[in-house]
């Protein structure tokens, strides 16, 4: 199943700003279709993942609003800046994708793709000029790989969006799995392609980064596309790198931080392995993100009955310790 942040949020459960500084500023202003005191606050956030998820999530919203009067306020609001330049052209690409819908090329109509393709061309125009005049800007950079993927422009242009991007900033967590997605075959990629450069994320990752955990989308990808049980050595690679990312001593918390916890949560419950996945629910307390769970059926319900399982088979495992001879 294609999928890109879309332009309406699955449902209030989840939040996807409540591990950002100020996040509950961020979301009443889009509530009250305020984009300039959005920007505001954006402006004040780091490191770079930070920045793209409050973009997305300011895009991505419908809010009180329609659709229609939130994307012009959000043109309204272009002051020139490459931040409002860019939330504008991430607005297109979110608008885009709704149209476009999460389905399969098969059942998406001539129409939806002539509309995904026009919206997603504006998006690039803007996105293009942002880049050319201020090329050490990342955001508009990982939404340009987005933008790669929705044209059909090739791996070959991806990649080298990809890698002006890592060039400025190697620890991009929210560039690497969007590029990952353009690799896997579902986009016309390969297993052996998205896993060596799963590979290379996690062995050039600094201390308490995020992109050991590429290892986790790539999984769930696994399964999405049929394979319905985990390998225990993949069990053990995610393992590792949680170690070695969100439980390392060196690890900044952050929006990218969420995501990753709601991941390893999902692979968890598919691995059938509830207890473990029981400290990362537990890490994301009751301000979950949607993540990968966007993948399932109904996420909400999916999650919370996930997460209540994993807390009975947490207390159960606990229980069994206590008893246990010293």
């Amino acid at each position: 199943m294609a999928t890109t942040p879309d332009a309406a949020p699955a449902a209030d459960f989840f939040d996807s700003w409540a591990f950002l500084p100020d996040g509950a500023r961020l979301r009443a202003a889009c509530d009250d279709g305020d984009v300039a005191a959005a920007l505001s606050i954006v402006r004040g956030l780091t490191p770079h993942d930070d920045v793209v998820a409050a973009l997305w999530g300011i895009a991505g919203r419908s809010t009180k609003h329609d659709r229609v009067a939130f994307t012009t306020a959000i043109e309204a609001a272009d002051d020139g800046t490459p931040l409002a330049r860019t939330l504008l052209g991430i607005r297109y690409i979110a608008v885009a994708w709704a149209i476009r819908t999460g389905a399969r090329a098969e059942h998406v109509s001539a129409s939806q793709f002539e509309q995904f393709h026009d919206w997603l061309r504006r998006a690039e125009r803007i996105l293009f000029d942002v880049c050319s005049e201020h090329p050490q800007y990342v955001p508009a950079w990982e939404a340009r790989i987005t933008t790669a993927r929705g044209l059909q422009l090739g791996h070959g242009e991806a990649r080298r969006r990809y890698d002006r991007l890592a060039a400025l900033d190697p620890q991009v967590f929210a560039a690497q799995r969007v590029y990952l997605q353009q690799i896997v075959p579902k986009w016309s990629g390969s297993w052996e392609d998205a896993s060596a450069f799963v590979e290379r994320c996690a062995a050039e990752a600094a201390p308490g980064t995020l992109g050991p955990l590429l290892v986790v989308d790539l999984a769930i990808e696994r399964w999405l596309d049929g394979a319905k049980t985990v390998p225990p050595a993949t069990v053990d690679a995610v393992r590792e790198a949680a170690a070695r990312s969100v439980w390392h001593p060196d690890h900044r918390g952050g929006a990218g931080t969420a995501t990753a916890h709601a991941n390893l949560a999902l692979f968890y419950t598919l691995a059938k392995l509830p207890a473990d996945a029981w400290s990362h629910f537990e890490a994301l307390g009751e301000t979950p993100v949607e993540a990968m769970w966007k993948y399932r059926p109904d996420p909400e319900a999916a999650y919370r009955k996930s997460r209540d399982a994993a807390a009975k088979a947490a207390a159960k495992t606990a229980g069994s310790r206590v008893g246990a001879p010293a």
